[in-house]
């Protein structure tokens, strides 16, 4: 048992070899008879053919894994296709804060006293209630929408929720801009409340979960710093059309307000994935791979894709 075939007669016949030479050739044996089962159980169960292969030891096997070796692999001509995505759900934050802080600079238009809150019809008390109501309608939908959003993200899909909620806000910015009585400004404010809690479920969501492992939080916080383009994009059109009388035209404030949002829906339903994580909570392993492998596939990535199985 202690002889090495290999190595012919030996000189002094019946000479022990050393325990741990023996164990070590024992181990190695036991890893080939492993490898070796594995690979015929992965055989009989789902044969290679020429085009397929297993990856090599050391490949990417998870989400995480593909997208962090796709984007330190990619080049810079590749990049677009990938920043694109964030560029999208950063445009859609911008639209989201500039239906929130629309009101403050329409509410001071002269016109819009006029027009919406008829102020000589009424007295000052009403005046004030009337504007106060349409001021902050918006917020209750956020409130209910942020309660929701989660939910249906979840069961839904984080793509979906996000297109839902941008074209609930490209249809409520561009019909506040009709409206006739405070009553249909007071349901449509309502409405664009409920779309933009999903617009921000959507966005934080996908954000974090397409976004590269090492470059998270650095794409997460370019896409949250939009928010802030939107009160200025907005407080740029208020200075524009309003000047400084206040008596400029809220109709068309309203529906340059409205743009950010609608590019942003035509750019997202475009170029905006499904998150694989989504796939992935749902038990969908190989829609999960394939938006992963898509994904990859933007920045040119051409290596080991990920499978069901991996």
């Amino acid at each position: 048992f202690f002889k090495n075939p290999a190595a012919g007669p030996s000189t002094r016949s019946g000479s022990p070899k050393p325990i741990s030479t023996v164990l070590f050739a024992l181990e190695q044996k036991r890893q080939q008879t492993s490898s070796l089962h594995i690979s015929s159980m992965m055989s009989e169960s789902q044969p290679l053919n020429a085009t397929q292969r297993l990856p090599p030891p050391g490949s990417p096997r998870s989400i995480d894994d593909v997208l962090e070796h796709a984007y330190s692999s990619t080049t810079i001509k590749n990049l677009w296709r990938f920043y694109i995505i964030f560029f999208a759900l950063g445009l859609a934050n911008s639209g989201d804060s500039a239906e929130m802080g629309c009101m403050g600079s329409v509410m001071a238009s002269s016109q819009f006293q006029h027009d919406i809150l008829q102020g000589s019809l009424y007295s000052e008390a009403d005046f004030a209630k009337r504007g106060a109501a349409i001021a902050g309608a918006h917020m209750a939908g956020m409130l209910i929408s942020g309660l929701l959003a989660g939910v249906l993200a979840d069961v839904w899909g984080r793509r979906k929720t996000l297109l839902l909620g941008l074209a609930c806000n490209s249809f409520v910015g561009i019909a506040s801009a009709m409206t006739r009585t405070a009553t249909q400004l007071f349901i449509l404010r309502f409405v664009c409340g409920l779309g933009l809690g999903l617009v921000i479920s959507g966005v934080v969501t996908l954000s974090a979960e397409i976004a590269p492992p090492s470059k998270r939080g650095r794409f997460m916080a370019i896409v949250g710093s939009c928010y802030t383009l939107g009160y200025l994009y907005i407080s740029f059109w208020a200075v524009t059309i309003f000047q400084s009388s206040g008596s400029g035209n809220w109709r068309v404030f309203m529906v340059v307000n409205a743009i950010p949002t609608l590019l942003s829906l035509s750019i997202a339903y475009a170029h905006v994935p499904e998150s694989p994580r989504f796939y992935l909570s749902r038990g969908m392993l190989k829609e999960a791979a394939h938006a992963t492998n898509s994904i990859a596939s933007k920045l040119g990535y051409v290596d080991h894709y990920l499978t069901e199985r991996n």
